[in-house]
């Protein structure tokens, strides 16, 4: 599946945050290596065309927040409230998303790689052209997510809850976990290793020889 990259300029400079918040909550156009705003921002927020990174958004917490085409690299974003957000052509990369909170939000054209993003809650959000690639999401929720084009690659799904989310046409089988919560009704069509069968049999109480 082809994900839209974000629309970044060839160049951009850097940009002092706080003094482009002094001016408005619409911030355009630049890289952002330090992110020293309070931890609760009680407007809307939009970030057009940003390069996040090595930065620490943790602990904030957003009202509403828009990001469009955004690239973060090897950020910090650990228990941000994001819930309530917009996602619009964005690539998080190499960072941490441990606890963040991104439920009752639009995601389109994303990609997440090579990051971990465990107890991360995406419930009741809806998801299109969405790629997960090579990133943990142990003990992540998704619970009621509505999925349209979704892909999971070679990522942890550990302890991940699916519960009343359809997960129809999304490939498992290059994934790893022990145990997954999923709502039975839900699973048609969905692909899946030998051995990952074996595992939702048990799981109805089969008992396969």
């Amino acid at each position: 599946m082809k994900i839209a990259p974000p629309k970044l300029p060839s160049s951009l400079t850097d940009l002092n945050i706080k003094e482009a918040f002094l001016e408005d909550n619409y911030v355009s156009g630049g890289i952002v290596t330090s992110f020293d705003l309070d931890e609760v921002l009680e407007d809307k927020v939009i970030f057009d065309q940003i390069h996040f990174q090595h930065i620490s958004m943790e602990g904030t917490q957003f009202h509403q927040v828009e990001f469009i085409d955004c690239l973060f690299e090897k950020c910090d974003l650990s228990n941000v409230d994001f819930g309530d957000a917009v996602f619009h052509r964005v690539e998080i990369r190499n960072s941490k998303l441990l606890g963040s909170n991104i439920s009752q939000s639009r995601l389109t054209e994303v990609k997440i790689e090579d990051s971990v993003a465990n107890y991360t809650s995406i419930s009741f959000s809806k998801l299109k052209k969405v790629a997960f690639n090579r990133t943990t999401l142990n003990r992540a929720d998704f619970i009621e997510a509505s999925f349209d084009k979704v892909s999971f690659e070679k990522c942890e799904l550990d302890g991940a809850n699916f519960t009343e989310t359809s997960l129809e046409n999304i490939d498992l089988s290059s994934n790893t976990y022990e145990q997954l919560t999923v709502s039975m009704e839900k699973l048609a069509d969905c692909t899946v290793s030998t051995e990952q069968a074996i595992g939702f049999a048990k799981s109805l109480g089969l008992i396969v020889k």
